[in-house]
């Protein structure tokens, strides 16, 4: 069993070194940002926006692996021990995609997706990379993974640790549910190691898709119109499936609260109903007027995808850290 005086030099010295990566990492995602907005903006640079992207995917996923390093540290050391019994429960095994870090997972899988897409792909490329830029750039200036790890966290666990050194076996025990709760119902659940990825893949979709609404929408080619319909077929069924794994879960995890009133889920719902209901105008597509109406179901599912995740941060609620 670790005790707390190690256990908080310990983090101390992994969030310094963190820290000090984090500050390189840093500088080389926002100079490979401003690579790739050169190579869109710059038409004698646009050859060379794939290279530009190349680069913008390998300091994220260079940064993702420092993050990694990082949460494989916090299960070495951040244990939970019972202080009735003086027995450890459990470490915490916290997934890379929550807090201060699911911009930034956003940000690397639309890196991706911008570098590898295909089908209209010479075409899509500069909006995905905008995209993929502005992702980037807020989670390195808002989120800042690797200078402010998970907060949420580290507020609760610094706490616990507070309490299990306090004396009083009272705060102790009290701090020690909290955490363990945490721990066991969010931190290591199995939902959260299932549900998040699921969402992340669908919402990359999704910006494919929109990117490609929007080539329909300015120049009227169908074929534009039938790769956003593809992407937003692929991103349906993990949305759909991510949904449904998070219900179960949610009845456990907010047992007693009125969890489904919550703004987060409630706005996911709605992008749900708006993306079925796009889906399913194609049915008719070929009667008139229905491009039009096809088009503004996509843009409108996509404005309820940024909500949803714009909820997260301003609304209040069970699914929310308003």
């Amino acid at each position: 069993m670790l005790t707390a005086d190690f256990i908080i030099l310990s983090l101390d010295s992994a969030r310094q070194t963190l820290a000090a990566l984090g500050q390189v990492l840093n500088v080389a995602i926002l100079v490979a940002c401003v690579a790739v907005l050169a190579a869109v903006v710059v038409p004698r640079l646009r050859p060379r926006l794939r290279m530009t992207l190349a680069g913008l995917v390998g300091a994220l996923t260079v940064g993702e692996l420092a993050l990694l390093w990082f949460h494989v540290r916090l299960w070495q050391l951040c244990q939970v021990t019972d202080p009735s019994t003086g027995l450890v429960t459990g470490s915490f095994a916290i997934p890379i995609w929550i807090e201060s870090e699911k911009l930034y997972v956003w940000a690397l899988l639309v890196a991706v997706l911008a570098l590898v897409a295909r089908r209209h792909g010479d075409e899509m490329r500069p909006i995905l990379a905008v995209g993929a830029v502005a992702l980037a750039a807020g989670a390195v200036l808002v989120s800042q993974p690797f200078t402010a790890p998970l907060p949420d966290f580290f507020a609760q666990y610094s706490s616990y640790l507070t309490a299990s050194r306090s004396g009083d076996i009272n705060m102790a025990y009290n701090a020690f549910r909290s955490a363990e709760s945490s721990r066991l119902y969010f931190y290591n659940a199995w939902y959260m190691w299932v549900h998040p990825p699921l969402l992340f893949f669908s919402y990359g979709a999704f910006v494919v898709s929109f990117a490609a609404t929007l080539l329909m929408v300015f120049r009227r080619r169908s074929s534009y119109e039938q790769t956003a319909y593809r992407w937003a077929r692929l991103g349906y069924l993990p949305l759909t499936l991510g949904m449904v794994v998070g219900m179960p879960w949610a009845i456990i995890a907010w047992s007693g609260d009125a969890w489904w009133w919550s703004g987060k889920v409630n706005m996911s719902i709605m992008m749900w109903v708006l993306y079925t209901a796009y889906l399913h105008s194609r049915i008719y597509l070929r009667r008139r007027g229905m491009w039009k109406v096809v088009a503004v179901l996509a843009v409108l599912s996509f404005v309820a995808l940024v909500l949803t995740y714009i909820t997260t941060y301003v609304v209040p609620g069970a699914h929310s850290v308003a």
